[in-house]
């Protein structure tokens, strides 16, 4: 009995030490399904985050607008060593929707400048309801 209890663990130990560990960067339900797209709904304001076609921002759509009276948004990322943002404000919510193409860069007089090995890249959505409730909403982006 004692011999098949050291032959067991034996065996166990073995295959734990000679188990191949899979790495694999864990991406946010949102980009896991097909479309990359994230919708959140919270007291009637939905909003969805999703990347741009060619990775190089993310497009924010936010609908049922009426229910808030502003929403900020702020996106931050590292890219070689300094940290980079962009940041706005949406007040006019009686439209009822709006979206938003952010960047990873920058932009002037039609020419933009796309920031390159980008990380630790975070998207925040605070939403100031007419209740007076105000919502947070964070995102991680696997870039």
């Amino acid at each position: 009995m004692k011999k098949t209890l050291y032959i067991f663990t034996f065996v166990l130990v073995l295959i734990t030490l000679t188990a191949s560990s899979v790495s694999a960067k864990k991406l946010l339900p949102f980009l896991r399904k097909a479309t990359g797209v994230t919708t959140s709904t919270s007291s009637g304001v939905t909003s969805s985050v999703k990347f741009r076609g060619d990775r190089l921002g993310i497009i924010v759509t936010l609908n049922t607008l009426q229910a808030a009276y502003k929403v900020d948004y702020f996106l931050s990322y590292q890219t070689k060593g300094t940290t980079q943002g962009a940041s706005g404000s949406i007040t006019d919510t009686g439209v009822g929707s709006a979206t938003r193409d952010i960047i990873f860069g920058s932009c002037s007089k039609g020419a933009c400048r796309y920031d390159s090995g980008i990380s630790n890249a975070k998207f925040v959505i605070t939403i100031y309801l007419n209740s007076g409730r105000k919502i947070v909403r964070s995102y991680k982006l696997k870039v």
